[in-house]
């Protein structure tokens, strides 16, 4: 009866996971919550957030966001492998990289745009980030292995999934990647990040698995990091 009311499409039917799609919008506003509290926290003490920043409280403010899950799958009595971490096969890395390879071009093109509109791009603000850091460690871990496992099982593993179940695999790839960009509070990176999302999202709708996304978001990671620390280290090889 309920399915009938709310018109579920058919082929949103075969992905049915132990969460609701209440659930699944809970998580949302929950992650909201968590970004403006951190905010808030972050403007009110300045000081303490930017020393905060520069060692291992940067991974730690990484992990808050899965909070989300973590109360939603205590509440539900949810097992965490049902988000995703099973098998996958290497056909699904193959088009994986080759997505990403299509996606980096859009991202340039993206930037080049930026470019000739004056505006800074997003590496650009992360390079005066790497600048401002007495030590980048902690920044490279966070972004390479960390955020990589909390990203994925958040906007893939709980939140795609969820969506996916009501909606069908190409709404819930538009709005996952929506919500991934934008909960990077960052608006000129949020086209090349919703690109990341969507790329990582397809992946995840083929295989089912949070592997292939998790290794293609650590290869993104970790090369875009690579770059960063080779542009301080060697200046004179990347004009600006």
């Amino acid at each position: 009866m309920e399915e009938n009311q709310v018109k579920i499409p058919q082929e949103a039917r075969n992905y049915s996971v132990p969460w609701s799609i209440i659930d699944t919008w809970l998580g949302v506003a929950l992650l909201i919550l968590i970004s403006i509290g951190m905010l808030v926290v972050a403007f009110l003490f300045q000081e303490e957030a930017k020393q905060f920043a520069q060692g291992a409280g940067i991974m730690f403010a990484e992990m808050i966001y899965l909070l989300p899950v973590l109360i939603i799958f205590a509440w539900k009595r949810i097992r965490p492998g049902l988000l995703g971490f099973v098998k996958f096969d290497s056909l699904t890395m193959g088009l994986g990289c080759g997505l990403l390879i299509v996606a980096y071009g859009i991202v340039m093109a993206h930037n080049l745009l930026l470019t000739f509109l004056g505006v800074d791009t997003q590496g650009e603000a992360v390079m005066k980030a790497f600048s401002e850091l007495k030590s980048p460690v902690w920044l490279f871990l966070t972004g390479v292995i960390v955020a990589p496992l909390v990203e994925e099982t958040f906007f893939r593993g709980f939140l795609f999934q969820g969506f996916r179940q009501r909606y069908g695999w190409i709404a819930a790839l538009v709005l996952s990647s929506g919500i991934f960009a934008a909960a990077h509070l960052d608006p000129v990176s949020f086209i090349p990040t919703f690109v990341l999302g969507a790329v990582l999202g397809y992946v995840y709708h083929r295989s089912n698995s949070l592997w292939p996304s998790i290794i293609l978001h650590f290869l993104n990671n970790g090369f875009a990091m690579c770059l960063m620390l080779a542009a301080m280290r060697f200046p004179d090889m990347f004009p600006s």
